[in-house]
């Protein structure tokens, strides 16, 4: 009952919300995969992280929650995959909002500008490039400035509803 709850109300907010195309994720944040889906491609680069995550890892956790941000935006507007089951729906929303929770990220910040910034972030931090890390984490995103943001990366950040919404999502479009 309570999921039930907690969808529609999920959903209601997603109806009341301006429409905004959902975000993107470059080509080449995509990992090599059999599939080209961005949406099982950014699931299977979420859960590779998630199924076992290590400290010390910053740019993989980086690009693990740029991944969780596109999936709870863009699974619902996916006329393929808005058939997932609700408790997916759910869950990627409650990670979406758990990941901006420990990298102190607002709730209003746009999730294409999260993506964006994370994604630069691992980039920069894969090539030791502390000006290019700065530069990917602005203020008005990243709350907690870019060396915090690193560190919390680096610990890895929490996340519980993670691995629910990628097991329920693995089951593909419509999969109940």
């Amino acid at each position: 009952m309570l999921r039930r709850f907690v969808l529609a109300a999920v959903l209601a907010a997603a109806a009341c919300a301006p429409a905004q195309p959902p975000p993107t994720m470059p080509s080449a944040a995509m990992p090599t995969a059999v599939t080209t889906d961005p949406i099982t491609q950014a699931r299977q680069g979420a859960a590779s992280f998630f199924r076992a995550p290590q400290a010390g890892q910053p740019a993989q956790a980086a690009r693990a929650i740029a991944n969780m941000e596109y999936l709870a935006e863009a699974v619902p507007a996916d006329p393929v995959w808005q058939t997932a089951r609700s408790s997916s729906l759910v869950g990627l929303a409650q990670a979406k909002n758990e990941g901006r929770r420990a990298l102190g990220i607002p709730a209003s910040a746009p999730s294409q500008a999260v993506i964006d910034g994370l994604l630069a972030a691992a980039t920069a931090l894969e090539a030791n490039d502390r000006a290019g890390v700065a530069r990917a984490l602005p203020s008005n995103v990243f709350t907690a400035g870019p060396d915090q943001t690193v560190r919390r990366l680096s610990q890895p950040p929490r996340i519980p509803s993670a691995s629910g919404a990628l097991a329920a999502l693995s089951l593909g479009p419509g999969g109940r």
